[in-house]
């Protein structure tokens, strides 16, 4: 089996091994060597990447037998190989798995509350509770005392116990493998098995932000951030912050009351436009109606409405449909095509609106539905002209 360093020092960032095998895949080509430095992708975290002489190392896994692969964009030349590991990317994942632990005992330590699974992802992190909810006030009050032992500074220790002495481990969770088993404890405050890499001491983890909290599959998922992404996160918050509170001509800390101030408005606006939309209908059907003929005792209201959404349309159709012996066809456009509303009067037994707009829709290429007193369709892009022409054939027919 493949001698894996970063069980023994995350840190190291270059080592010497040697090629032990080679092989070809659809990605392309991959190598094995006697020793190697390189994290494969386990336990939630990615793999590292880096490498091998001057070929660039793209992947890194862990066969069945327990063997790890370096998948590279070409095959280095010789048997012997200098790698060296891409430390910002190390070191990015040691911080943020580091901070997984921390957090992780803090939420059983505060909550008892468990984590089932953790995720390290490129933005941020998060850890999965066996919760079935969790307040902001409790998320702050464990991130509070994760920050506490990061401030600290506890060492991180790595031992590899044997099985039959891992009891002795006060473990936060029990093993899933057998034989030895790597574990990591953080000074008098936590002891989990795990293979991945990890700071030396928690002040090396800078600092942790919980950034989410939402609902997942019956728990609840928690995302965090660590170290240089804990301020890239906070220097983007406070750029937005700072955008909206210029916009709003208030202070940072006023831009709350300031929001619930312009919601208010909002709604009272939203009223106000809603009123005066209602008025605007009403007077366009009764316009509507009024220059209409009626024709064999029927006032038949034929029209595209331009400048209309086609729910103002709707709108004009049921106030004029309201009147006695009425029918109202009419179209709107926009960027996705026509639509149509057919509404005629309750007494207008004779009339069947979902008839009329199928022999528009034939005329227009569309669809649409609908009852004997009330249809609605849709149809491709066509001239006012066209449309008009399709819906006065449909009133003959």
């Amino acid at each position: 089996m493949t001698e894996r360093l970063y069980y023994t020092d995350s840190t190291l960032r270059t080592f010497t091994a040697d090629v032990v095998g080679r092989r070809d895949t659809e990605r392309g080509p991959a190598v094995r060597l006697d020793r190697t430095a390189f994290y494969p992708t386990s336990g939630g975290q990615p793999h590292d990447t880096g490498t091998l002489n001057d070929a660039r190392v793209l992947d890194v896994w862990d066969d069945e037998a327990g063997e790890v692969w370096h998948l590279l964009e070409r095959v280095p030349d010789g048997e012997d190989v200098r790698g060296a590991i891409d430390w910002e990317r190390r070191f990015d994942h040691m911080q943020q798995h580091s901070g997984q632990h921390l957090l992780s005992a803090a939420f059983v330590r505060l909550l008892d509350a468990p984590t089932v699974s953790f995720h390290l992802g490129s933005d941020d992190s998060s850890i999965d509770l066996d919760v079935p909810q969790l307040s902001w006030d409790d998320a702050f009050r464990v991130e509070a005392d994760v920050n506490r032992v990061i401030a600290e500074n506890r060492a991180v220790e790595v031992r590899v116990v044997s099985e039959d002495q891992i009891h002795t481990v006060p473990l936060r969770r029990p093993p899933k493998v057998h034989g030895d088993i790597r574990v990591v404890l953080i000074d008098d405050y936590d002891a989990s098995a795990c293979g991945g890499t990890h700071v030396p001491a928690t002040g090396a983890v800078g600092l942790l932000k919980i950034v989410r909290v939402e609902r997942y599959k019956g728990g609840v998922r928690v995302g965090f951030v660590c170290g240089a992404r804990a301020l890239a996160h906070y220097q983007r918050t406070l750029k937005a912050l700072q955008t909206v509170s210029a916009d709003l001509s208030v202070g940072g800390d006023e831009v709350p009351e300031a929001v619930a101030r312009l919601k208010g408005d909002l709604k009272d606006a939203r009223r106000e436009l809603e009123a005066a939309q209602r008025v605007v209908t009403t007077i366009e059907a009764e316009r509507l109606w009024a220059e209409t003929p009626v024709v064999d005792g029927v006032r038949w209201i034929v029209a595209h409405l331009d400048g209309h959404t086609f729910e103002q349309a709707s709108a004009v159709a049921a106030h004029a449909s309201a009147k006695p012996r009425t029918v109202a066809l009419l179209a709107t456009s926009d960027a996705t095509g026509v639509r149509l509303v057919c509404a005629r009067s309750a007494d207008l037994v004779e009339v069947n609106a979902a008839t009329i707009l199928k022999r528009v829709m034939e005329q227009l290429g569309g669809k649409g539905g609908g009852t004997a007193e009330h249809a609605r369709g849709g149809g491709p892009g066509a001239s006012r002209e066209v449309i008009l022409e399709a819906l006065g054939a449909a009133m003959v027919g």
